[in-house]
């Protein structure tokens, strides 16, 4: 007897313990209202806490039919509860579409059909048959025979539980360790209800009358806890890198396609429908090549493809990367295709307007050369002499510049590389050009003892360092032109040159274009030494530094 009472009181206030925890825990996230899911959930704990409630406080009602009333408003709530927690894994694994769609009426209208039904139970017997007091450890057990309505009412509500449930568990498998404890917890809060109400459905076990599934509920709480206070469930939560990267592809400005691992369209973005002209389902399962038209080269991550599109030819850059699951199994890849046509069009006007005025800059210069020498070899005039002089002079550096400009080109068109390169070797085979080319200047180069060996390409390097040197000398109208190279280590295995002239330094108005990358109408150069030495560091990956105060300049080059 007493043993029976002890029974009788554990299950009574465990079902009703389980129903005051709902309730804390219902209370507990509405802080977070508004996240995810939070409110589904809440929803969902505030029926379980109804449930377990009625149910155990009707364990101590002997009255009928008030008892027969307490079980037809516990089984309402219970009806809910499936349900609503299907809605809270749909937001919370980032399915708020479906949540908020017509699907959710599918999800929602059976309950509310259901609970209607169970709350006109006097007019009918969908319900149960044989109501009557069947007590069992000193509680007011109702005992009947389960009718048809709470079958169907069972099979929805697992049924959503269970789909709940295996959504959670995709999200432990798609995204890692990030929400792994939070999702597992909350799978798992919802198998111990169930062990408590399948044996009184199916009529099973010792005591087959009584529901054990509301004092079940404490492990359902104890698990749900632990989510949210232990492992701050709804403080992170997959919505975001689903969202991440559903935008990641729907929002790419440029053509994607997602393929299977046969090469088959698994779907493409709003881009590509566009560019293509395609129809989004038509081409769902079919191969790239049938869907995009392009035949792309095995295996190359990068590759260009040329387009036809609304009856124009329309160059794309194509990046292909690998999809791999959580277990690193290639799943498939995603195809991008960057358009180029403009860059490609502007590239080739440039090459053709480069080579055209290079071109006729050297045959028109030659020209103008030759009938400057005529004139002066046939002129006494001094100040006839001195403008052909001056021509001469012009032309050479025109013809200078135009040799550097297709140093620059040449090197432009070419994949920048790397090796061991000697810069002591390189400097000094660069200054000794220097001393012949400005036989009345001062060329000094200071260099280190210890080998100066560096990982860079040797071409682009010597122009940067010859366009300097250069340009100190041939802007230095000093009595005595000089410069001094200085090449410094820098640890681990990088380098300094360092050059100084005694000119008159470099203005502000040929720096501030270069420091600024562009040039306007009120803003450029005279010259293009300056830019080739700063477009070849940039293609070297260093820095360079000018340092002027109109006693000379100090320019700074360092490669690490």
């Amino acid at each position: 007897m007493v043993a029976d009472i002890l029974l009788g009181a554990v299950v009574a206030g465990g079902s009703v313990a389980a129903g005051v925890g709902a309730l804390g825990l219902a209370g507990y996230l509405i802080r977070h209202r508004g996240s995810p899911g939070v409110n589904w959930f809440i929803t969902s704990f505030l029926a379980t806490a109804l449930w377990c409630l009625t149910y155990g406080f009707g364990l101590l009602v002997d009255i009928y039919p008030l008892r027969a009333y307490l079980e037809a408003v516990g089984l309402v709530a219970a009806a809910w509860t499936g349900p609503l927690f299907l809605m809270f894994t749909l937001e919370y694994t980032g399915r708020s579409a479906t949540a908020r769609s017509w699907q959710s009426g599918v999800i929602l209208a059976p309950p509310a059909a259901i609970s209607g039904l169970i709350v006109t139970f006097p007019y009918h017997s969908l319900l149960w048959t044989g109501l009557g007091p069947a007590p069992v450890f000193g509680l007011s057990v109702p005992g009947y025979t389960v009718g048809p309505l709470l079958y169907l009412m069972a099979t929805f509500v697992f049924g959503c539980t269970g789909i709940g449930a295996l959504l959670l568990v995709e999200t432990v498998v798609s995204y890692g360790p990030l929400y792994r404890t939070e999702a597992t917890a909350v799978a798992l809060s919802t198998l111990p209800p169930a062990a408590g109400v399948l044996p009184w459905l199916f009529n099973v076990g010792p005591v087959p009358q009584l529901n054990l599934g509301p004092l079940l509920f404490l492990l359902h709480i104890a698990l749900d806890g632990y989510a949210f206070v232990g492992s701050n469930m709804f403080e992170t939560n997959p919505t975001t890198e689903r969202a991440a990267q559903r935008s990641a592809i729907d929002d790419l400005g440029s053509p994607t396609f997602v393929l299977d691992t046969a090469d088959r369209v698994v779907t493409v973005n709003d881009a590509a429908v566009d560019v293509f002209g395609l129809e989004r389902e038509s081409v769902l399962g079919e191969p790239l090549t049938t869907a995009a038209d392009v035949d792309l080269e095995g295996g190359a991550d990068h590759q260009t493809v040329s387009v036809t599109t609304d009856g124009r030819d329309r160059q794309f850059s194509v990046v292909t990367s690998p999809l791999t699951d959580p277990a690193d199994r290639n799943v498939g890849r995603t195809v991008v295709f960057q358009e180029i046509t403009r860059e490609r069009e502007r590239e080739q006007r440039l090459d053709v307007l480069n080579r055209v005025i290079r071109h006729n800059l050297r045959n028109e210069m030659t020209v103008v050369m030759g009938h400057a020498d005529l004139i002066e070899g046939r002129s006494d005039d001094e100040a006839v002499e001195a403008s052909a002089e001056t021509i001469k002079a012009s032309g050479n550096r025109l013809l200078a510049t135009g040799e550097k400009a297709r140093e620059f080109e040449q090197l432009r068109g070419t994949e920048t590389g790397t090796e061991s390169v000697d810069v002591t070797e390189l400097v000094q085979a660069r200054t000794t050009e220097l001393r012949a080319e400005f036989p009345d200047a001062t060329v000094e180069a200071v260099l280190p003892s210890s080998p100066t060996t560096v990982e860079t390409d040797p071409r682009v390097l010597s122009l940067v360092i010859s366009s300097l040197l250069e340009n100190a000398l041939a802007h230095n109208e000093t009595d005595d032109p000089r410069v001094v190279l200085t090449v410094e280590l820098l640890p681990p295995g990088g380098i300094e040159i360092t050059i100084s002239d005694n000119g008159p330094g470099i203005e502000a108005e040929e720096l501030a274009p270069i420091q600024k990358g562009r040039e306007t109408s009120l803003e450029h150069t005279t010259g293009i030494g300056l830019w080739i030495v700063s477009w070849g560091v940039s293609m070297l990956g260093g820095e360079i530094e000018f340092d002027t105060d109109g006693e000379g300049t100090v320019v700074t080059l360092r490669l690490e």
